[in-house]
């Protein structure tokens, strides 16, 4: 086929197939292979993805069995219904006493695990599950045998400037109260982590509950500040990929002075997403247990939400919420529930560990699949024995059917809302989120 159709012709085909699709015509011949494996290609494929719409990404989910203890990946290729998913095989990545990793945050195809849920393991993996190859880290520059005791985050991102991406680690020294954190980044182009400056941060985060999101070059993470009459002000961190310098961001009232540990950040549809977890009861079992949803510009635990505006939430065995048991071994389902009708209309991923499910928008890419990205496949023995085969029996024109071009992924860094430092975007008043909803959900009332 190279001999009639031009190299040009068949890099612009070749670049609007899915991945899957593109792993396959791999085993074609060298040329493609070499082709297909090349940084040139990969980044041309992927700025395809990100110029498509972003209601066509699909939903990545995790779910873990508490017995036998296993995780379980999806990807959800529907994203108003979830009815339509493709199993992922495993991550590569064994944590401690076979339990299951935080799962960071994702960035074009790549899976950002931490294995810190249960233990001082120092164990960071980069992991692109539709091209089977990872990248472990190296271990960090500060770690428990230099500090002791301590507590930490991450940050997952991507460097559009130098096409790099990067893991920023906030690491608190038990020893250390009140002092600024070690600030250091990971960088996949430089292969090693470096310190950088962490002066000026006086927030705290929540332990081990934070979570974080990249939007516009910026990871975002949802801090607290102490003041010296015992309370305190939450406030959303960011840091800056490109520059590497933090910023901060007013949150909207009541948002702002709500306890920390029930306040979630996250990307919806390529706008930044908070939600507010609250009860009307000092008491914890209590039924009367609510969620507010803000969105900036315009629930059990949710997850996520969907093309449709449906919620994705945690729901344990008793048909209750998951609210307020984060701390709790706890099982349940991940289900899909329509805020309008007050319905769920499917359960997504039944009977799984009610912390450990893990719902977000992917990116389908080829990152990792060139030799230069420096990651590893964990099947890399099987696939070339299949490309040789396929080479030596075909005689470099391997029979192979090009499947059709399917619509999936936008990205979420596309989105053209940038943030600003705290007075440039919001004003004194902090008030640019606006409740996604206009009442806030009763939870206990959702099934």
């Amino acid at each position: 086929m190279s001999d009639f159709v031009p190299q040009e012709v068949i890099f612009q085909i070749l670049s609007h197939l899915p991945v899957e699709t593109l792993i396959n015509c791999t085993l074609v011949c060298k040329e493609w292979y070499a082709l297909i494996t090349s940084s040139s290609f990969i980044n041309a494929h992927l700025a395809k993805t990100l110029a498509k719409p972003l209601i066509s990404q699909p939903i990545l989910t995790r779910r873990f069995t508490d017995s036998p203890k296993k995780e379980h990946y999806f990807l959800h290729l529907n994203h108003k219904s979830l009815d339509t998913c493709q199993a992922i095989k495993k991550s590569p990545l064994k944590p401690i006493e076979n339990l299951y990793p935080r799962v960071v945050g994702t960035v074009n195809g790549l899976i950002c695990l931490s294995d810190d849920l249960f233990g001082y393991t120092d164990k960071i993996l980069l992991w692109n599950p539709l091209v089977r190859r990872s990248m472990e880290l190296p271990m960090p520059n500060v770690n428990y045998k230099d500090v002791g005791p301590h507590s930490f985050i991450l940050g997952f991102g991507f460097d559009a400037k130098k096409n790099d991406y990067k893991v920023v680690r906030l690491l608190y020294p038990q020893s250390e109260e009140g002092n600024p954190p070690k600030v250091e980044v990971f960088s996949v182009m430089e292969k090693k982590w470096r310190m950088i400056s962490g002066e000026g941060i006086k927030f705290c985060f929540v332990e081990p509950g934070w979570t974080q999101c990249f939007l516009n070059g910026r990871v975002h993470w949802i801090a607290y500040e102490k003041n010296t009459r015992g309370g305190g002000r939450n406030w959303v961190l960011l840091f800056d990929m490109e520059d590497e310098k933090f910023r901060k961001m007013k949150l909207p009232q009541p948002v702002d002075t709500t306890n920390p540990m029930n306040v979630f950040i996250s990307v919806t549809r390529g706008v930044l997403t908070v939600c507010s977890y609250y009860s009307l009861s000092l008491d914890i079992e209590a039924d009367d247990r609510y969620c507010d949803i803000w969105e900036k510009t315009q629930t059990g635990w949710v997850v996520g939400l969907t093309g449709n505006d449906e919620l994705l939430i945690a729901t344990d065995d008793h048909g209750g919420s998951a609210f307020l048991s984060r701390f709790e071994v706890r099982s349940g389902n991940l289900v899909l529930y329509d805020p309008k009708s007050r319905k769920t209309n499917l359960v997504v991923q039944p009977q799984g560990v009610i912390d450990a499910f893990f719902a977000g928008e992917y990116i389908e890419s080829l990152v990792f699949l060139d030799k230069e990205s420096g990651a590893t496949s964990y099947e890399v023995a099987k696939i070339e024995e299949k490309r040789k085969s396929a080479i030596s029996d075909s005689e470099g024109s391997a029979k192979h059917v090009l499947e059709e071009d399917r619509s999936m992924m936008g990205s979420s860094s596309n989105d053209s809302d940038e943030e600003e430092e705290e007075d440039g975007l919001f004003g004194r008043n902090g008030l640019a989120f606006q409740k996604m909803i206009a009442f806030s959900v009763q939870l206990q009332k959702m099934m």
